[in-house]
């Protein structure tokens, strides 16, 4: 009885020794459960935390593999890289740029020092690129370092001036590895190191903090693949390829789509797609095609309610357990449109595409069906962006007046968004508004690229109500422009939009806005009248009259006043093309937004002692806004 009592108190005094220390054993348990993932197969693992856990790029794509982990609630990413070092290099760096140089970028180095790899080195880089600082403050923790491997980790924000901050836009991962022995912890700064072969380093565009992955729950999956057939890509430079496809038997019953994939055959030409399908009745038989948009058949312009849709970057898509995009069964017509913007720059002759896209169906059927809404601008050239611009604002809105006709009294649930803009574009964010209340955005990138466009699964994913407002607002560079860029079609026009995917689905497909046809008018009277611009035509084309404008710095403060207090043309409308009844789109008052500039650093009261320039600082925008 003594022995079993003795027992019972170690057992105690452990289990209480056990609770004091797990805090500080959170860490290192979420490494060794890493860790051991990278090390054990899949299968070994019946809660399967690999398959939602853990995001593996290549960063050479072929031999260095970059895994990481999120910790959302510590607020910190945990990296594990296999193949950095071998025989060869002695250190390796990885390190997080604002767009991809190495000017002002946050680096954290690895050494092997006398046969040991056991040196880490926080550092950042000179607004030239060209030399490297110790930081003052060191936030790249390791946790296992050999010959081969290393693991360290980085909180979202270290509350250090010289650090860039992790956040859920596109971040511009850099890398690098050498030969020659650094001794960084000798030296407070130091030239770049030189890089022995291009294979050595590289930069690759991801989203680090992102939502953990989705697993597909059902098994009965069909596939249903939608590409083009031997299309001749014209040797112009903006084509939009359209091709009409009637879909399998399968679709006679109700299906939810799931997943979808991009079929890519010329990356350098492809620049989105998009399978919209034909809303009519279903014994509506659609004139197959395959040709270029403009000249296809009137009765396939009823394909317009959009179904997937894919731009550079992106890659594989899959719907949330709870929700899938519906398809088949009856009513459903079975005609679809495959919609395929080709960018030929170089203009080349001869080439054939087959891309499109690869789509799991589950004849299971989920809680709710999910849909697409498109948020931004109008595409049309009644908006324009002046030249010589660091980061022009342009706003789409969706009012309250759309969302309180369209959508139902539950609201709505916003899992997905794919940001669009094309050359120019900079930075892109949607702001949710609740009367006079900013609630938080539904997504934002401040580093935005055009060749980066991923639909990315939301980590938060905002409700939004009847009565709601989203503003979308895209951010542009114009500095190599001669001439006013206007909104359009073509890759040299510009676009703003923001993809939503939610549920449950509605007839609301558009959402967005452009400024109305009267204030335009108006302004166009002004700037001929008052600003004395004689190339302005009153009756003549919009883009020739934006064009023709002679811009200074008060022309381009009154265009953005006008676009952000004048009344506008609002597009309400349903996958047909018409819009929502009972009322009058055509003049409607913008949402009031406030111009806040931002508050990043909430949690670091004594952020920046040493009065430093931060490394996020940069050009400044419009609004002040010093982030590009």
């Amino acid at each position: 009885h003594q022995h079993q009592q003795q027992q019972k108190q170690k057992q105690k005094q452990h289990q209480e020794q056990k609770q004091k220390q797990s805090p500080q054993l959170l860490p290192f348990m979420l490494l060794l459960v890493m860790l051991t993932l990278l090390t054990r197969p899949l299968s070994a693992f019946s809660n399967r935390l690999s398959d939602t856990k853990l995001h593996e790029i290549y960063l050479d794509d072929k031999e260095i593999k970059l895994s990481w982990m999120v910790d959302w609630y510590k607020q910190e990413v945990l990296f594990h890289l296999q193949n950095a070092f071998n025989e060869q290099h002695r250190w390796f760096y990885l390190g997080f740029s604002k767009r991809g140089s190495l000017t002002d970028a946050d680096i954290c180095f690895f050494e092997n020092q006398n046969g040991f790899f056991n040196v880490v080195t926080d550092t950042y880089t000179s607004p030239d690129g060209l030399w490297v600082r110790k930081d003052y403050q060191q936030d790249c923790e390791v946790f296992k370092m050999d010959e081969f491997t290393l693991a360290f980790k980085r909180k979202f924000d270290t509350c250090d001036p010289l650090d860039l901050r992790l956040h859920e836009g596109t971040m511009y991962v850099v890398w690098a590895r050498g030969e020659t022995e650094l001794s960084l912890e000798d030296h407070h700064q130091f030239a770049m190191p030189n890089i022995s072969s291009p294979h050595e380093a590289g930069m690759k565009m991801m989203q680090l903090l992102r939502a953990d992955k989705i697993l597909i729950p059902e098994t009965d999956l069909s596939t249903i693949d939608i590409t083009l057939k031997q299309a001749p890509v014209p040797a112009i430079e903006t084509t939009y390829w359209c091709h009409v496809q009637r879909l399998d038997q399968i679709i006679k019953h109700r299906h939810h789509i799931v997943q979808f994939e991009p079929i890519i055959k010329n990356p350098h030409i492809v620049h989105h797609m998009e399978v919209f399908h034909c809303e009519t009745d279903e014994h509506d038989e659609i004139p197959l095609y395959n040709g270029d948009c403009d000249q296809m058949p009137p009765k396939a312009k009823v394909c317009s309610k959009v179904m997937v849709l894919w731009a550079m970057g992106a890659s594989t898509f899959t719907y949330p357990p709870e929700a899938g995009l519906p398809v088949g069964g009856p009513g459903y017509n079975p005609y679809v449109r495959l919609e395929v913007h080709f960018n030929n720059v170089e203009m080349q002759a001869g080439l054939v595409d087959n891309s499109g896209f690869r789509i799991k169906i589950s004849k299971t059927l989920r809680q709710y069906d999910a849909a697409v809404m498109e948020l931004g601008l109008e595409y049309t050239d009644k908006m324009a962006i002046p030249p010589g611009q660091q980061a022009f604002p342009l706003s789409g809105y969706c009012v309250a007046d759309c969302t309180r006709a369209g959508l139902p009294s539950n609201g709505i649930i916003i899992f997905g968004s794919q940001l669009h803009t094309h050359l120019r574009g900079l930075r892109v964010l949607t702001r949710h508004f609740r009367g006079e209340q900013e609630l938080r955005e539904v997504n934002r990138d401040d580093y935005y690229s055009h060749h980066f466009q991923e639909m990315r699964t939301l980590h938060y994913k905002p409700h939004v109500m009847p009565g709601d407002a989203l503003v979308t607002t895209c951010y542009y560079n114009t500095s190599a422009d001669k001439s006013a860029a206007l909104g359009g079609f073509a890759i040299s026009d510009e676009m703003c939009v923001n993809y939503i995917h939610y549920y449950p689905a509605t007839k609301l497909e558009v959402c967005k806005s452009s400024v109305s046809e009267e204030t335009l008018e108006n302004y166009f009277i002004y700037m001929k009248r008052k600003e004395h611009q004689r190339g302005i035509h009153l009756n003549g084309a919009r883009s020739a009259n934006y064009r023709s404008i002679e811009w200074s710095q008060p022309r381009v403060d009154q265009l953005y006043t006008m676009y952000i207090q004048e009344p506008l043309s609002v597009q309400c409308n349903k996958s047909d093309g018409s819009r929502f009844e009972g009322h009058n789109w055509e003049g409607v008052a913008a949402t009031p937004v406030q111009i806040k500039m931002p508050i990043h650093r909430k949690l670091c009261p004594n952020y920046n002692p040493l009065w430093l320039k931060p490394l996020e600082k940069g050009e400044c925008d419009l609004l002040g806004e010093c982030i590009y």
